[in-house]
């Protein structure tokens, strides 16, 4: 196996209704975010009950999903008793949540779905997990996630396979699966997730919920454990836009009449007919500066020398405890430091390049999957998933999926605005789906 074979895999049963779930008003798990939020702010439901609620649902439903690593229950149940006025009229007041098992929790095991962390209780929280607890957000527990977030399924070979909700013979997509499928399953309000090369955004497409990346730096990636600081983002899974808004602290409302073009070269060719069948949008083309030969440019070289730089001497002293497709890639020499600092120049021209975009239009959008969800038991085409993501990676842009209408699988529309301008993207988001 090459190295661009192994990148491709590492950011490579009956159904279960959960999209009919909104009508179950008696269900405080069928509240979103937004809804909920407001209820708990009115007094109408409390943290507790809230919280007894989703962890109902988890008990029910995660021994057949394992969207869990681990529950903390005893942990959830303290944190709503404890939490007696709302911090400041904060909306994640109250709101029960889980974080991808990359970001640390102080006192709480996390284990990277890996077996080097297998028994890692860190001593402090990862700043987005600080930031949401400051908040007033409950923890339910940390979700599964791709070995060391390096693939694009959640098949997890130490901590198992996380099912999609939507059937269960399929992948929820990755890295961060298990947070998709909480959400998608209503077993949470909404979820952290990472994003290095389509981590939030792929599974988002894959369960049919909304995966938001805000722009590179955005968010603090102080406490996640991550591979490549050029790519890695802090990113949310919600069920709405505004879901989204509210955890990630972004101003509300829609914005109306904004500048769309569909980015059809690369983005949308060899789609499966689903995903045609779901983008029959009609707005004006813009030619993105990508072609089949950029990735081994400005992303794998950097991607793969950051990897090296990370789980390495890792990997040299105990071997062990990396899958087969992390030893493969780690048996192949380290790309050189020439190699590392032309893929960073030619990462600056290409960010360069896409920016010059937004000159012209507030947003790009592509399909954010060329196909649907493939079975567990494959065959999986890690490169084809990650084809559309990555870029908003490299370019270090905002971007979201959000579902798009179907009668079959989940299909995701992603939406891509220019560096900055995460706000904008969010209430564009929120338009097209109003």
């Amino acid at each position: 196996m090459n190295r661009r074979s192994f990148l491709a895999g590492l950011l490579a049963g009956p159904l279960l209704q959960v999209r009919s779930l909104g009508a179950q008003t008696n269900d405080l798990t069928a509240l979103t975010l937004a809804e909920a939020s407001r209820r708990l702010a009115s007094h109408s439901i409390t943290p507790q009950q809230l919280t007894t609620a989703y962890l109902a649902r988890i008990a029910t439903l995660n021994k057949d999903l394992n969207a869990f690593i681990t529950v903390t229950a005893d942990l959830a149940r303290r944190e709503a008793r404890a939490l007696e006025a709302p911090k400041g009229n904060s909306p994640m007041w109250g709101v029960p949540i889980a974080h991808k098992d990359l970001f640390e929790t102080k006192g709480v095991r996390t284990t990277a779905g890996s077996l080097l962390f297998d028994e890692n209780v860190p001593a402090q929280n990862a700043a987005i997990v600080q930031q949401l607890e400051e908040a007033g957000a409950v923890l339910l527990g940390k979700t599964n996630t791709h070995e060391l977030g390096g693939g694009v399924t959640t098949n997890n070979p130490f901590y198992g396979a996380t099912r999609n909700p939507v059937d269960r013979t399929r992948i929820p997509g990755g890295s961060s699966g298990g947070s998709a499928a909480a959400v998608a399953a209503h077993l949470c309000a909404a979820a952290t997730g990472s994003d290095t090369g389509g981590s939030v955004r792929i599974p988002a497409a894959f369960c049919g919920c909304v995966g938001f990346k805000p722009t590179h730096g955005k968010f603090s990636t102080q406490g996640l454990i991550a591979a490549s600081p050029t790519f890695d983002h802090v990113g949310f899974l919600t069920r709405t836009v505004e879901d989204a808004q509210v955890i990630a602290g972004t101003a509300q409302g829609a914005l109306a009449n904004p500048r769309i073009a569909i980015a059809r070269k690369y983005f949308c060719e060899d789609l499966d007919a689903a995903v045609t069948a779901a983008f029959n949008l009609k707005y004006p083309d813009i030619d993105f500066p990508i072609d089949a030969k950029t990735m081994a440019r400005v992303f794998d070289p950097v991607f793969s020398f950051e990897l090296w730089n990370r789980f390495g001497a890792d990997w040299r002293i105990n071997p062990g405890s990396f899958s087969k497709e992390f030893s493969t890639f780690f048996s192949t020499p380290r790309p050189s430091i020439a190699e590392y600092e032309a893929g960073l120049a030619a990462l600056k021209e290409y960010q360069a390049a896409v920016d010059k975009l937004f000159d012209s239009v507030d947003i790009i959008i592509t399909p954010t999957v060329p196909v649907v969800a493939p079975p567990i038991a494959g065959p999986i085409d890690g490169m084809k998933i990650l084809r559309n993501t990555w870029p908003c990676n490299a370019a270090g842009t905002p971007a979201i999926s959000i579902p798009l209408k179907t009668t079959g699988l989940p299909v995701g529309l992603q939406l891509i605005a220019k560096r900055g301008e995460d706000d904008k993207l969010l209430q564009i988001a929120r338009y097209i789906l109003s």
